[in-house]
């Protein structure tokens, strides 16, 4: 698609030309302009995608830790002048056709991000977006909500306290829980002290408190205006559209303001460093040890191109050498989890090293020079001896995949674009220079031929002989958070003690009057100035997805026909229900071992390393979900009847170049045939980097955790679920962590061997034109597996995997039984309550019975869960409450609705509130714009686009579910006719479930102390 454009033009719209450039690769044509008056750029990425997608960018380096950026990115989406509502970014929320709406704080810039492939809405959402960057209405209310906020809180031995809250200072609390959110900022931090990025733009706890609102206003001043900002476009609306657009709504009335001071480089070091930071201890105290190096300019992105290389070289799989160097050792449990190449910041940050390190005594000091000395000794290795050539090989391989591959990150591909766009244009280079992959790549590769120990070099310039470089030790504290604590506590209650009345009183009425304005609805004529689509704008068209089904020499196979650019994805799943009970619990560390060990005659490291020069990725995952109501068990097949609806799975995800598929199916079948888990080493760091996962894992996903646990008792698959990847799975992991790794190897060899003779079905997606040859080789490999085998017999019922739940796993005690008699509330037929001393904040959820999928009534309960998690539940959860996040969601094949709370100070209030909410929405009428606000944004949910790998996987769990078209546009037209007094139903059945709902909550230790103590039941200790 070409404009006509040309560098100089004069468009009636205020914007210049500065260039335009053909994107051959991406088929697209750029357009680089900037709005004469204001000083904005805008960089147009026009192709024929109608997924439209724009960006507002800010460059927003912080001068401190007080947080300023991201509670700013939160404040501005609370209201603007021409869109005077609360909380403007909510109500768009509720009635967009959006396939994309948030907003990023990053450590040096924050970006707007929204998209949707309706032209209107897409306008729609810019419009309040661009108002709300450029024109925000930052009230003091906003300030307190969202930053933070002094109050008293109920004390039961104390009566009121003087206590800190607000949405982000209660969002970093969360954050500042895991020692692997400190790994992460000083491995940046560490080489770069004197600049932007030895501060934390999300906000230091501790510092938060130090931000007032005139100096929130004055950085919305200073960095918010047209001068500092980049305006990102993609997508098939024409550019002389969007530019009228951007000009008339805001840049021809703003003042221009001026631009951020660029972001300074680091002073370079002529000798390294060693930083030891402590951070919060969880049960088991481990630091991690790594190096940090800081390397090249990023307005060289050919240079950033090329350590992105040599980092998918020396790290990019479990058999790269650093990798296999460092966790071989034995100095260390895993990797830490920001090992890699940062390249999104103005200069790029290389980092290696090992977690789960003890660094206690004076053999933990022996063990920190001995890590420092393995990964300088590697790299020096590695230019001595020379990289092999097929690491490079596989290096560069999963790069071109990459590049390849249609994905989506939660949002249109184009996300992809702007980030790389961004890695140079915000420190002044063109924005297509870093966003390009070809040309960059190809240099690379003309480097790499005309010197064949280019990387070595690399290796030498970057690593061995730069100074600049930190060995930085993050190491647990014990007692750290309850220190932190401690000392907040102190200082506010002599804070509260030098209060006069007259503070006191004034608190107190700041209070009141912010819980006002937060329970008073939104203005009605506030309201009418957001625009919204209407339900006459939505149409019942599902995106049927190509099926054809096939007997693969008596293997039943399904396969779908559709564009994925030369990338085939193909799944071979096992019935996992041939296994008893007792063996689910092993099956997570299965799935992740079996493609992560070595075969025979070849070790894990050699097969890493050949699973990188050969597919685009292979891993297993497990699958299980209920059969739709009504549908039978036994499917037809071309190549007979099979047991296939509402079962368990292991499948096997293969994708791969199409040219490579023989090769990548032939490294699937071995090692679904022989994978050797006798590597007793190998088994040990596998258990203890599962472990590791699973408890950083915790404060990320505390709410999901909790959901899961809350919702085993509804059907079981739900309590499969919370076996596979609940706190059963959580506790299980350490349990395993402390067994005899010769027994391990023994029950992961005999699942091998029971799965690989339980018969399997495949599903493969390609471009037509090579489907026809996938199949063929899927039959000539697989065939010989058979059909899907009969369950066990215990593994059908609920009632085996509930009872395993409160069992333990060999040599460690039992689970603390239910109560058959609670004391608590009888709305809950369930109570737990799981305290982590690794968490400052909490999680809620609370899970009951719902309508089956099948049923109208589901339809109402979807958009009942729109509804509260965009209104009653954001209000009252987040607004008032502090708490990050609170959602709805119903689970219409598990029957199950579920509320969950994130990062939450106070999730027992909020467990009362879901109860609440719920009764009060089914007393409340609800009005006409309300229910159509509800159905457009369930309808944009139900809708939303999909990779072609995403269809064809989505498509396949369809049909092991029972879910045809049928049923789809069934659900797609009751959504748009449904009524108010449906969503007001749906309230009521789910408000009457009291009696029938399970309640869990995970917190630090003094709010599940708390919270237990309330709810009449013993707190439960998770071993992280």
């Amino acid at each position: 698609m070409k404009t006509g454009f040309n560098a100089g033009d004069i468009l009636n719209s205020g914007f210049e030309i500065l260039e335009t450039v053909d994107l051959a690769e991406l088929n697209a044509e750029g357009i680089w302009a900037r709005h004469r008056k204001s000083g904005a750029e805008v960089f147009h990425i026009f192709n024929d995608d109608p997924e439209n997608l724009f960006a507002f960018v800010f460059a927003t380096s912080p001068e401190d830790s007080s947080g300023a950026a991201h509670i700013l990115e939160h404040s501005v989406l609370c209201g603007s002048e021409r869109y005077p509502l609360k909380d403007a970014f909510l109500v768009l929320a509720q009635g967009s056709l959006q396939t994309f709406l948030t907003a990023w704080t990053f450590p040096d810039k924050t970006v707007y991000p929204a998209s949707s492939v309706n032209e209107h809405d897409y306008f729609n959402l810019m419009a309040v977006y661009g108002d709300a960057v450029f024109r925000p209405l930052l009230s003091e209310w906003t300030f307190l909500q969202e930053g933070h906020r002094l109050e008293f809180s109920p004390d039961k031995n104390n009566g009121d306290r003087l206590s800190i809250t607000g949405v982000v200072y209660n969002e970093m609390k969360g954050s500042y829980s895991s020692p692997d959110a400190y790994t992460g900022l000083w491995s940046v931090k560490s080489v770069l002290p004197g600049t932007p990025y030895d501060f934390e733009s999300g906000g230091d706890p501790d510092h938060i408190p130090e931000l007032t609102w005139e100096k929130l206003k004055e950085f919305h001043r200073t960095r918010y205006s047209p001068a500092n900002c980049r305006i990102f476009l993609a997508g098939n609306i024409p550019p002389e559209r969007q530019f009228s657009f951007l000009n008339e709504k805001f840049l021809a009335s703003l003042p221009a303001g001026g631009a951020a001071a660029p972001v300074p480089r680091a002073e370079a070091w002529r000798d390294p460093r060693q930083i030891r930071v402590p951070c919060p201890a969880g049960a088991d105290a481990k630091a991690a040890v790594f190096i940090s190096w800081l390397c090249s300019d990023s307005t060289d992105p050919a240079e950033t191109l090329a350590l992105g290389a040599l980092t998918e070289t020396l790290l990019g799989h479990d058999g790269s050498p650093l990798v296999r160097a460092l966790i071989e050792s034995g100095l260390g449990e895993d990797l830490i989890p920001s090992a890699g190449l940062e390249a999104e910041l103005r200069e790029t940050v290389f980092t290696a090293g090992l977690r789960g390190v003890d660094t206690s005594g004076g053999a933990g000091k022996k063990a920190i020079k001995q890590i420092e000395d393995l990964i300088l000794g590697e790299l020096a290795r590695c230019v001595r001896e020379g990289i092999p050539k097929a690491e490079i090989e596989a290096a560069l391989l999963g790069m071109e995949f990459s590049n390849r591959e249609i994905r989506r990150a939660g949002g249109p591909y184009s996300l992809v674009w702007l980030r790389r766009s961004l890695h140079g244009w915000l420190y002044g280079t063109k924005p297509w220079e870093s966003l390009l992959f070809v040309p960059n790549f190809t240099r690379f590769k003309d480097r790499l031929a005309a010197d064949s120990r280019y990387m070595e070099s690399l290796i030498q310039k970057y690593l061995l002989d730069n100074p600049h470089r930190a060995l930085v030790i993050v190491e647990p504290e014990e007692g750290y958070l309850e220190k932190k604590e401690a000392a907040l506590a102190a200082s506010l209650a002599a804070r509260e003690a030098a209060l006069s009345g007259e503070e006191r009183r004034a608190i107190r009425e700041r209070s009141e009057e912010l819980e006002r304005i937060q329970s008073a609805g939104e203005d009605p004529l506030a309201l009418k100035t957001i625009p919204h689509l209407s339900r006459k704008d939505l149409e019942v068209n599902i995106e049927a997805v190509p099926r054809e089904l096939h007997d693969l020499n008596g293997v039943p196979a399904l396969s779908h026909g559709l564009f994925t650019n030369g990338i085939s994805y193909i799944g071979i799943a096992f019935p996992a229900d041939i296994l008893p009970p007792e063996d689910y619990p092993w099956l997570p560390l299965f799935a992740r071992s079996v493609v992560s060990v070595g075969l025979p005659g070849m070790d894990y490291a050699a097969v890493s390393s050949l699973l990188a020069g050969t597919t685009g990725g292979l891993y297993a995952s497990l699958q299980t979900g209920s059969a739709l109501s009504g549908s039978p068990s036994v499917i037809p097949m071309p190549s007979g009847i099979f047991d296939l609806a509402g079962r368990d799975w292991i499948v096997y995800r293969l994708k791969a170049l199409d040219e490579k598929a023989a090769a990548s199916l032939d490294l699937t079948l071995r090692l679904i045939t022989e994978a050797d888990f006798s590597d007793l080493r190998r088994m040990r760091d596998l258990v203890l980097e599962m472990k590791n996962e699973c408890d950083s894992s915790l404060a990320p996903a505390g709410h999901t955790y909790a959901a899961t646990r809350a919702a085993r008792f509804f059907s079981r698959s739900l309590a499969v679920e919370e076996i596979w990847g609940g706190l059963d799975q959580l506790s299980f992991v350490h349990r395993i962590a402390a067994c005899d790794i010769a027994e391990i190897s023994r029950v992961l060899t005999s699942i091998r061997d029971r799965l690989r003779a339980a018969g399997a079905i495949v599903n493969i997606t390609a471009s037509p034109e090579s489907l026809s040859a996938s199949l063929s080789l899927a039959a000539k490999k697989f065939g010989p597996f058979g059909a899907p085998g009969p369950r066990f017999p215990a593994s059908r019922e609920a009632a085996s995997f509930l009872a395993l739940q409160e069992s333990a796993a060999p040599g460690a005690p039992a689970l603390p039984p239910r109560n058959p008699s609670p004391p608590y509330d009888t709305a809950y037929t369930s109570v737990e309550v799981f305290s982590s001393t690794s968490l400052q904040v909490g999680f809620a959820a609370v899970s009951m019975p719902a309508s089956p999928l099948t049923r109208r009534e589901h339809v109402a309960e979807l958009l009942l869960s729109h509804h509260l998690s965009t209104g009653a539940l954001w209000e009252d959860i987040r607004m008032k409450g502090g708490a990050y996040g609170a959602f709805a969601h119903p689970d219409g094949l598990e029957r199950c609705f579920h509320c969950s709370t994130y990062r939450d100070p106070n999730p027992l209030r909020s467990a009362g509130a879901f109860a609440a909410i719920l009764q009060k929405q089914a007393r409340t009428p609800v009005d006409g714009e309300t229910l159509e606000k509800a159905v457009i944004g369930s309808y944009a949910k139900e809708t939303r686009p999909r990779t072609p790998s995403e269809k064809g996987g989505a498509d396949f769990l369809r049909f092991l579910y029972g879910i045809d078209d049928r049923h789809r546009e069934q659900k797609l037209r009751a959504l748009l006719d449904s009524s108010g007094t449906e969503l007001t139903e749906a309230a009521r059945r789910l408000a009457e479930t009291a009696g029938r709902q399970a309640l869990s909550i995970i917190a630090g230790p003094a709010t599940a102390k708390e919270a237990a103590a309330q709810l009449g039941v013993d707190v439960r200790e998770l071993p992280v």
